[in-house]
C-alpha cells in the first residue's frame, strides 16, 4: 500500500496537469480517488488541490467518431462520454477534444447533466451527459456544425 508521501506525490502531478492540459478521464477519477483517501488520512486539514476547473481531455480518430457521441436531447447540442465512472451532476468541468484525423485540439466548458444516460437516452453504456455552458467555444461550435453538415 502506497504511503502518505506517495499518494501525496502522486496527487500533486495530477493536479498540475488537471488544471491546464487536462487529464483522461481514468486520471479524474484517480484524482476523485486518492483525495478522497488524503481526507480520510488527514480529516482536518483542507482539501489538496481541489482549486482549478478541472480539464478532461478526450481523444477521437475523427470527426465521425466525435459526432456519433452528440445528444439532441441536450439543446442546442450536448456530448456523451463514454467513461467507465461518472462524474456528479452539476459539476462544471472544460472538456479537451482532441481529433486525431486532423491533428486539432478543440475546448468548450460543460457542465454534467446526466449519469450514464447517452444519446437517445440509451443507457447501454456508462459514461455522463454534458452540455454546454458557455454560448460560445470552438468545440460547441464544431459539434453544431458536424450536426448541421450531417443533417
Amino acid at each position: 500500500m502506497p504511503g502518505a508521501q506517495d499518494v501525496l506525490r502522486e496527487i500533486v502531478a495530477l493536479n498540475k496537469r488537471r488544471t491546464s492540459e487536462g487529464i483522461a478521464p481514468i486520471e479524474y477519477q484517480r484524482w476523485l480517488d486518492l483525495s478522497a483517501q488524503l481526507k480520510r488520512q488527514f480529516p482536518g486539514h483542507p482539501p489538496l488541490g481541489g482549486r482549478g476547473e478541472t480539464q478532461i481531455r478526450v481523444e477521437f480518430e475523427d470527426y465521425g467518431s466525435l459526432l456519433d457521441t452528440a445528444m439532441y436531447n441536450i439543446q442546442p447540442i450536448g456530448i456523451f462520454l463514454n467513461t467507465p465512472f461518472a462524474a456528479d451532476v452539476g459539476i462544471k468541468l472544460g472538456l479537451v477534444v482532441f481529433v486525431k484525423e486532423s491533428g486539432r485540439e478543440y475546448r468548450g466548458r460543460v457542465a454534467v447533466v446526466s449519469n450514464n444516460v447517452g444519446p437517445d437516452f440509451s443507457t447501454i453504456h456508462l459514461g455522463m451527459g454534458l452540455k454546454f455552458v458557455e454560448q460560445k467555444s470552438d468545440l460547441r461550435a464544431l459539434m453544431e456544425r458536424l450536426h448541421s453538415e450531417s443533417s
